[in-house]
């Protein structure tokens, strides 16, 4: 037997069952392996998109990158439960010839077990390999079980981070929207409500994030559904809420930190998506419509060091536009058609 080979199956074995097993049944986000292999694949499709222009390989990438993970879950079990097997020459023997079998008839073989279909004319050759085939067999159902079911909780979250996003924009497209819709006046008293909302169903979407980091990589180009974009704008407009708004105008002190925080928990999460602030500060939203309103702003130099405190944040949720496709101005883009267009006859 060459052991090598043999130790060098089992380890491979051992560092894929992690990987998967830290991506589909833990909260880590996502194992070493496929971890990489995601930002390697968005950081490709997103080079196609800045080159060509094209949005489709976007659209497709969270897709693409799931059957990729899949793929490559299933490539290395068969691989190292293979170098078993390679290891010896005579593991294996031809039924029908009663001679041992070559490297290409291991690999059919592995495969056939791990998918616990058989092969007739195969068969081990020794207690060992007998045994060794039941392991590969129940081994390769459980993983390749795991790997699937992995599949399903991961489109549910997106549907939720999607649904997230739809209602933000409800509340507004801009920063100056959400503020100026819910102006009654006097104060802006009237988004406590939205706000505690929201509040809960981001913290979930945190937790998702943290447990499935291949959500980021799920992207979609109409701008009510472009997470990153909608939710910039509301941590924006909480930053304005907190630092340009007088303390009698805003909303309630606890509803606002407790949405604040929401929204770090889903940011502390973007580490796993190896997204981190870069050194580009992005500029201050626009508020022009809220001082034609009456709207006191605070101004000068309380509003800059509050900004100036709060510049990683900005600088983060910069980082994460464009890891998504998108750019800073995307965020002024103007207000969304929600009513249904029916096509005429």
């Amino acid at each position: 037997m060459n052991y090598f080979v043999f130790i060098l199956g089992i380890i491979l074995l051992l560092i894929t069952a992690i990987d998967l097993i830290n991506t589909s049944l833990s909260v880590r986000g996502g194992g070493f392996i496929t971890k990489r292999l995601s930002k390697a694949i968005w950081t490709i499709l997103l080079a196609i998109y800045k080159k060509t222009g094209a949005k489709k390989p976007l659209e497709l990438g969270g897709a693409f990158i799931l059957v990729a993970i899949l793929i490559n879950w299933l490539l290395l079990i068969w691989a190292s439960a293979s170098l078993l097997f390679i290891s010896q020459p005579d593991s294996l023997m031809n039924v029908e010839s009663n001679s041992p079998t070559t490297i290409v008839d291991k690999i059919f073989y592995t495969g056939y077990t791990l998918s616990t279909l058989g092969l007739g004319d195969i068969e081990p050759d020794g207690s060992f390999w007998d045994i060794l085939t039941s392991i590969l067999s129940f081994t390769g159902l459980i993983l390749i079980s795991i790997a699937i079911t992995y599949l399903i909780p991961v489109v549910s979250a997106e549907i939720t981070k999607r649904r997230i996003s739809v209602y933000i924009t409800t509340l507004g497209c801009s920063v100056e929207d959400i503020l100026m819709n819910y102006w009654n006046g006097e104060n802006f008293k009237e988004l406590e409500q939205p706000f505690m909302s929201l509040t809960d169903t981001i913290i979930l979407h945190a937790q998702n994030h943290k447990a499935y980091s291949v959500l980021h990589f799920f992207h979609s180009s109409d701008k009510k559904e472009a997470f990153a974009l909608n939710l910039t704008n509301l941590d924006e407009a909480l930053s304005t809420l907190f630092h340009r708004i007088p303390a009698s105008q805003q909303p309630s002190f606890n509803v606002l930190m407790g949405l604040r925080r929401a929204i770090t928990s889903y940011l502390v999460t973007l580490q796993e998506a190896f997204i981190t602030s870069g050194d580009e500060t992005p500029p201050l939203p626009e508020l022009s419509a809220l001082e034609t309103k009456g709207i006191k702003l605070i101004q000068g130099k309380t509003a800059d060091l509050a900004y100036e405190n709060i510049k990683s944040r900005r600088r983060l949720l910069l980082s994460l536009i464009k890891d998504d496709g998108w750019e800073w101005k995307d965020l002024q883009a103007g207000s969304y058609n929600h009513e249904m267009i029916f096509p005429s006859k």
